[in-house]
């Protein structure tokens, strides 16, 4: 199972950002995520594309989540990036994570760019393109499953 989280505010930031864009008591945060088994931390705020790993920023003995920042995707007001969004295909051990950008001659959002992850026992660690292109990720699911005891569908 892969435990996900999807924030506003970022656990993380890209290189150069400003580190009062964190999530207000990260840290603290950060341990309750930890203890849950978090996996992956999604965010927007910054308008800026970015992966990157909890270990780096918070050495939480034991635990690595990996953080994935989504750019703009259809905002007119750019943040010095293409306008862009990120797939993320789940297939445990094995994250990737596809960034979208927009091209404006053809009026599409193309591929950009792919990182795949696998968690070990390091935590999340990017695997190299010729790795990761061994890895089949289902492009089809069932979608989201309620855990809603009230709705239940009767066969």
């Amino acid at each position: 199972m892969t435990k996900i989280i999807v924030t506003h505010h970022p656990f993380d930031v890209p290189e150069g950002a400003d580190e009062r864009e964190l999530v207000g008591r990260a840290g603290m945060a950060m341990e309750a995520l930890a203890n849950c088994g978090a996996d992956l931390l999604l965010a927007g705020h910054l308008h800026l594309s970015h992966t990157g790993h909890t270990a780096e920023r918070y050495k939480i003995q034991g635990h690595s989540a990996l953080v994935v920042q989504a750019g703009t995707a259809t905002s007119t007001r750019g943040r010095g990036e293409t306008n862009s969004f990120n797939v993320i295909r789940v297939q445990h051990p094995h994250i990737n994570v596809e960034r979208l950008a927009w091209h404006p001659e053809s009026a599409v959002f193309k591929p950009a760019a792919s990182e795949t992850f696998k968690h070990t026992s390091e935590g999340w660690v990017r695997i190299p393109d010729e790795v990761a292109a061994g890895i089949v990720f289902a492009r089809e699911s069932a979608g989201l499953q309620s855990n809603d005891p009230l709705n239940v569908s009767e066969d």
